[in-house]
């Protein structure tokens, strides 16, 4: 017995150290995965996963490890089992499935799972709060006549974020020098142990030579996202927190990024200084420079960021720094908005992985000047379902740089290309006045159509306060304006930019319509009377009604209304009920001889209507039995 005893003893012993030796090592894992060790973190996971173990908290970080190093093929696989177990998981990790879902070309199964996430999140769904507005431009900027060629300048290893210096350079980011492969990738940085090269370009193509850049820049950890004046002077670039040649992290142990700057004295790079609004407790990185050089725009997770990393921006005023400013919830989202870039023309140009795009990061626009700031995307081949990220633009030629580790042709993790025959069409908003031709306010409800040239309606809108507002609309295209409303006769009319935001269209008046014409009149019937307090068909009214259904027979284009009167005995509301009811049977008088009953209306007007003079008190019985009859009135 004492031998059993001891038995039972050991194995609660052996089960017990088994249970707690994998809680230590799932610790250890969710430890690695919170301080960003992404690569240790996937490792231990795998052990857990090998020996039998896979709580949904161990596959959901697993998949977004696997996420955050952009190998969605591998996330797909531990979101699918999380997925399996439960789907009561974070907003976020639904969409990086969906995104990963797109990636790996399954957008059927991520669109159900959008559906999903749409019932379980309802505000995730952009309501437009402003209904008198259509906005003409599709979301989706088609690019098929893009050309994108992989550069020469471009290694085994990872090469991306290419800037213009000047009109024949641009600087970049690789690690072809220390050949270290990502192993902590985050969303802050594409690849470990980064410099900064430069390379001549002629045209649109780079001829392949490249350098350090020199100075005091290349020295520690990484260095990337460089960004430059246009006098080629002042450069803004991203580097990991340092001191004293030792790389700083945060109260967590995560190594954060900031923003750096550098002047150029004529042969190297030197002043080499951390812009204030820096913090050793959250990331800023990824500069870019307004077209007036008076913001500076970057990617950051400090306090008030809605997602992962939020795009914001920092006047620059002799040389200080005001206070960071929120892009705000129209472009930033749940998820990583990065990789900024400002054209000449104040359009925003950058990443995002919370979109509904093609997987992955995909490239977004917006135009900074426009007042609703509306998001849109690029088609291929300038997206893909890979990491699209980093492009910049000359809008004069349609040439420009954009990165991506798409697998299609590349040569490392991550590419540059070069790319041509872009255009971004300048889109302007424009507002409708709704006037009367005779220069009055329109009364009633005004309802706006739009149509392209292709005939496809692009929204309908009801006017509010006689106007709408036609936002992102193409000015080298023509649309077509339906207007239409009640009281006015319908409008229709092309419409086309003029080069001012406001037109002014004008609606001509409906005539009155006709008068209604009295049936019983035109035919010369009796008038159909009723007995006192009554509301049945008497047999002479009856006489006169079978001629009504002959000549609704004969004209089933006539339409009736029959109108029921009551004389002055009783209160007035009964009286009104009574009328009512003599309406109603007179109508159903002619639907049971087969007249259908959508040509008729009823209405009961009581003693209101009264056919003589005579007061209620005065009036003779005959008078009062004159009062106490229906009317036929035709419809127009």
């Amino acid at each position: 017995m004492k031998l059993h005893f001891n038995y039972i003893t050991l194995c609660l012993l052996l089960v017990s150290g088994l249970i707690y030796g994998q809680q230590d090592r799932e610790a250890t894992a969710n430890s690695k995965y919170n301080s960003m060790s992404y690569a240790e973190a996937i490792a231990l996971y795998k052990g857990l996963v090998a020996d039998g173990y896979g709580s949904p908290e161990l596959f959901e970080n697993l998949g977004n490890s696997y996420y955050l190093q952009s190998n969605y093929a591998l996330a797909k696989v531990s979101y699918d089992s999380l997925f399996k177990r439960t789907r009561d998981v974070s907003k976020s990790t639904y969409y990086r499935y969906i995104n990963v879902l797109r990636s790996e070309k399954e957008a059927k199964k991520a669109d159900k799972l959008y559906a999903t996430l749409l019932k379980k999140y309802p505000k995730e769904k952009i309501e437009d709060k402003l209904k008198n507005r259509i906005f003409l431009s599709p979301e989706v900027l088609v690019v098929s006549s893009v050309t994108l060629k992989n550069s020469k300048i471009n290694s085994p290893y990872s090469d991306y974020k290419a800037s213009y210096l000047g009109e024949d350079k641009i600087v970049y980011s690789s690690s072809k020098e220390t050949k270290s492969f990502l192993s902590t990738k985050s969303i802050w940085n594409n690849e470990a142990y980064t410099n900064l090269y430069e390379s001549r370009f002629d045209g649109d193509s780079l001829i392949g030579e490249v350098s350090k850049l020199k100075g005091r820049i290349n020295r520690f950890y990484n260095e990337s996202s460089a960004v430059f004046t246009k006098d080629g002077k002042t450069m803004y670039f991203t580097r990991n927190n340092h001191l004293a040649n030792q790389v700083k992290t945060d109260s967590l142990e995560n190594v954060l990024l900031k923003i750096y700057k550098a002047r150029y004295n004529g042969k190297r790079w030197v002043d080499i200084e951390e812009l204030p609004f820096n913090s050793n407790q959250y990331n800023c990185a990824h500069p870019a420079l307004s077209p007036d050089e008076d913001y500076l725009y970057f990617s950051s997770d400090m306090p008030g960021t809605k997602g992962e990393s939020d795009l914001y921006r920092v006047s620059i005023s002799d040389n200080t720094y005001g206070t960071p400013e929120n892009l705000g919830a129209q472009i930033n989202t749940l998820g990583r908005d990065t990789f900024p870039f400002i054209t000449s023309e104040n359009v925003l140009i950058f990443s995002s992985d919370y979109r509904k795009g093609q997987g992955g990061l995909d490239l977004y626009y917006t135009d900074l000047k426009s007042t609703n700031k509306r998001v849109y995307t690029f088609s291929a081949p300038i997206n893909s379902t890979s990491d699209d990220f980093g492009l910049v633009y000359k809008v004069s030629e349609g040439t420009g740089f954009m990165s991506s580790n798409r697998k299609e042709d590349n040569v490392g993790s991550d590419d540059i290309y070069e790319l041509s025959g872009l255009t971004i069409p300048k889109l302007e908003d424009l507002t409708v006045m709704i006037k009367s031709k005779k220069g009055n306010d329109v009364i009633g409800n005004t309802s706006v159509s739009l149509s392209n040239e292709n005939k496809s309606v692009l929204g309908t809108i009801t006017a509010i306060n006689n106007q709408v507002s036609l936002l992102d609309v193409d000015p080298s295209k023509e649309y077509n304006l339906q207007v239409n409303n009640e009281n006015y006769q319908p409008y229709a009319s092309s419409l086309k930019f003029k080069g001012t935001n406001t037109t002014t269209i004008y609606l001509t008046e409906k005539a009155p319509p006709p008068a209604p014409v009295d049936l019983q009149e035109l035919l010369k019937l009796e008038i159909i009377y009723f007995d006192f307090d009554k509301h049945a068909i008497r047999s002479d009214a009856a006489i006169e009604l079978a001629k009504i259904v002959e000549i609704l027979n004969r004209y089933p284009v006539i339409n009736l209304e029959i109108i029921g009167h009551t004389d002055s005995f009783g209160p007035t509301a009964y009286n009104e009920r009574l009328s009512a009811r003599r309406a109603a049977s007179t109508k159903q008088w002619l639907v049971d001889r087969g007249i259908s009953s959508d040509r008729i209306t009823t209405i009961g007007y009581g003693e209101k209507q009264p056919i003589n003079d005579c007061e209620r008190n005065k009036c003779t019985k005959e008078q009062h039995n004159q009062n106490r009859r229906t009317e036929f009135l035709i419809k127009q």
